[in-house]
């Protein structure tokens, strides 16, 4: 005899719930404070964070990437001088959690295209801790969207669902 009462889709499942919203901040946090690392010159106190820094770091990523990499220089610049505002925008469109599926998908299509970028650097240890660390955590997140109900979809689907089930 099995317990029905946990399987209720009436009822939610919170533990499942506050699993896809503590992996969606997660990736959130990663791409949105990797994003913001790419303002950044200086530490501490003396940091300072505006377009002359970014400007200053997508040259140094194009340069790595051309004297390292396989990747045609052509495809090189323009990836180096976006992937700040790509980590930014994906970053926040996950913690929100809107179209939350898209922005997952989007989340790992960009970890995957930061992972062939360390993959084709001579040195890639990078790829395997952190790149691949953080596609697990963005396909777990994946798994357990069906319950984000702590998301911008969440709230939106319920609403929706109160306005069409029938007054009884």
């Amino acid at each position: 005899m099995s317990d029905q009462s946990c399987s209720s889709p009436c009822r939610p499942r919170l533990d499942l719930a506050f699993a896809n919203l503590t992996l969606r901040l997660w990736v959130a946090l990663r791409f949105v404070m990797a994003g913001v690392d790419k303002f950044r010159a200086g530490d501490g106190a003396a940091a300072t964070f505006n377009m002359g820094n970014y400007e200053t770091k997508s040259a140094q990523i194009a340069k790595l990437m051309t004297d390292n990499s396989i990747v045609p220089a052509a495809m090189i610049g323009p990836f180096a001088h976006y992937i700040g505002f790509v980590l930014l925008i994906v970053g926040v469109w996950v913690a929100i959690g809107f179209l939350s599926e898209f922005s997952l998908l989007a989340a790992g299509l960009t970890f995957l295209s930061l992972g062939f970028g360390l993959a084709s650097l001579p040195d890639d240890m990078e790829l395997t801790a952190n790149i691949g660390v953080g596609i697990i955590i963005t396909g777990l997140a994946l798994m357990t969207n069906k319950y984000g109900f702590i998301s911008l979809d969440g709230i939106l689907c319920r609403g929706r669902a109160r306005k069409s089930t029938p007054a009884a």
